[in-house]
């Protein structure tokens, strides 16, 4: 392991914005247009990919084949004033899949958090990637909350009940 150079982002980058792309809701993804999305996601995740508010570190085979990353840092403090450790994104080479690379960058992205003090350190999957949602779970990770959407359009108003005079209230 090592950490990233800029150099390094020539491949982050493209990583990061495929996997992302395709765990969006089908019907979201449906809706907008790639490059106009990329921009705008870019521009939200920008300070995770290249500023100091996280640690990119890559993983390379003996001679120097790029394998994955993983990114973490600090997380927590909304719902609790502990600081924990994040995973905010880890990848792996398509060719290098399915060997234990992602279980290595878990792995090693688990003593990051514990060398540092963490007591608990955490990441967010997609309900559709379900490949490393068991490689977490495997790992010891558990789900802890749940993120729900439902879609609007095309759908009746949510009726609470009728009134006296049998009229629907909205």
């Amino acid at each position: 392991m090592r950490r990233a150079r800029r150099a390094d982002l020539r491949t982050i980058w493209p990583a990061t914005l495929e996997t992302v792309w395709d765990h969006l809701p089908p019907d979201e993804r449906a809706r907008l247009d790639r490059g106009d999305w990329e921009k705008h996601f870019r521009k939200r995740i920008e300070s995770h990919i290249e500023g100091d508010r996280t640690e990119a570190w890559i993983a390379e085979s003996p001679a120097g084949e790029f394998l994955g990353y993983v990114i973490l840092g600090p997380g927590g403090g909304f719902l609790t004033p502990e600081t924990q450790g994040f995973i905010w994104d880890v990848w792996v080479a398509p060719a290098h899949r399915r060997k234990g690379v992602g279980r290595f960058l878990i792995g090693w992205a688990i003593d990051w958090a514990r060398r540092r003090g963490y007591r608990k350190i955490k990441l967010e999957v997609s309900e559709s990637n379900v490949i490393a949602r068991r490689l977490y779970e495997a790992m010891g990770f558990r789900a802890e909350r749940q993120y729900m959407g439902r879609t609007l359009e095309g759908s009746a108003p949510f009726v609470i009940g009728r009134n006296s005079d049998d009229q629907t209230v909205k």
